[in-house]
């Protein structure tokens, strides 16, 4: 094979976008976790032992947004739930649900724990995980 007739294709010189200035690995690192790594989110149960037990909730204030089967999501009280084992009650004298049924928990009408939206205000855990990222 005659190697003068075979020609490589010419790289333009011109760009479409300019380029972006580097990063060091350090804040490769950094941005990656931020946006690649989700935060653990706390489960239905620690939420809910954390308004029963802790002094700063009331759990009177509380409202809990959960799906039921037939009517979508809907909210009932807090202290309305029965929050043991869903097995272990009677249907017609306790309210009680699955635990992943439940989607949100609001307090005077503002979202602090949302699976959905992957909100936890009640544990502190809405924090940026690198000081350089302004992602929430």
């Amino acid at each position: 094979m005659n190697q003068q007739n075979f020609k490589q294709p010419q790289k333009s010189s011109k760009r479409s976008k300019p380029r972006k200035p580097k990063q060091s690995a350090e804040e490769r690192v950094a941005c990656q976790k931020c946006e690649k790594q989700k935060h653990k989110l706390r489960t239905v149960m620690d939420v809910v032992n954390r308004i029963q037990w802790d002094n700063i909730y009331d759990p009177e204030t509380f409202v809990v947004g959960y799906l039921d089967r037939f009517d979508g999501i809907l909210e009932e009280k807090f202290s309305n739930f029965d929050w043991s084992d869903v097995t272990t009650v009677d249907d017609w004298e306790t309210f009680c649900i699955p635990k992943h049924r439940v989607y949100y928990f609001k307090i005077n009408d503002k979202v602090v724990w949302d699976r959905t939206e992957r909100i936890d205000l009640i544990f502190n855990q809405r924090q940026p995980m690198c000081k350089d990222c302004n992602k929430s």
